[in-house]
């Protein structure tokens, strides 16, 4: 017979911060993060349209960032360390 071995929850959204887009996408096992991923995206303006920006994720107990080698990274990774904390605090409750 059929037995369940594990089931994950996938949850998707997105946080906005000086003029970018973070498009998250995680899985938890109802109890706890198994991975997040956050594609960045420069804001669409009156000139120019959306544009992909960089990734950066955690999962299996490591993270990864990867932007164009010119990329100031430090501000993206204050807000994915932000979003990786609310998401973590929403699970503890």
């Amino acid at each position: 017979m059929f037995t369940e071995e594990s089931r994950s929850i996938t949850v998707t959204g997105s946080a906005e911060s000086n003029g970018f887009i973070y498009k998250v996408n995680y899985s938890t096992d109802g109890d706890k993060l198994l991975k997040l991923h956050c594609n960045v995206y420069k804001k669409a303006s009156e000139t120019e349209p959306e544009r992909y920006a960089g990734l950066m994720f955690q999962e299996s107990g490591n993270k990864q960032f990867s932007f164009p080698q010119d990329t100031d990274i430090t501000p993206h990774v204050a807000v994915f360390e932000t979003i990786l904390g609310e998401v973590k605090a929403s699970l503890a409750i």
